[in-house]
This record gives C-alpha cells, sequence and structure tokens, in this order.
C-alpha cells in the first residue's frame, strides 16, 4: 500500500486538528522504532492525557503517512 509522505508540520496540525482543543501544540519529530512520533509542546491542562491521545491518532496516521525527510 503505497503511503504519501507529508511533513512533520502538517502532521502536528493534522493531529491538532483532530485533538480539537485550544492551547494543545504538538510537534512531529523522527522516531526509530515508529517512524515518527508526536510531542505535546502545550496543552491548557492534562499533557500526559494529551500525549497519549496524540499518539493514539499517530498510529492511525501511520497507516496512511510517513514523514517526509
Amino acid at each position: 500500500m503505497f503511503k504519501e509522505r507529508v511533513g512533520a508540520q502538517l502532521l502536528a496540525v493534522i493531529i491538532t486538528k483532530r485533538i480539537n482543543v485550544a492551547g494543545v501544540e504538538i510537534a512531529v519529530r523522527k522516531d526509530h522504532a515508529f517512524g515518527w512520533m508526536p510531542t505535546v509542546l502545550s496543552a491548557p491542562s492534562d499533557p500526559i492525557g494529551f500525549q497519549r491521545r496524540a499518539e493514539e491518532i499517530a498510529q492511525s496516521l501511520r497507516i496512511q503517512f510517513d514523514l517526509r525527510e
């Protein structure tokens, strides 16, 4: 199956939109185990909860997207 290669910034925007909470800021970095990984930079509350949610969203997005280097 073909995966679309996109930049880290676009992946961060997609994850942020899916979380849909004002004040959540996400960054995406290359990861050796998973290909790429989201990191919560800021959150209005419970950053660990938002990190878990971002990782769940990333897991589903990895089926469709690879990180462009």
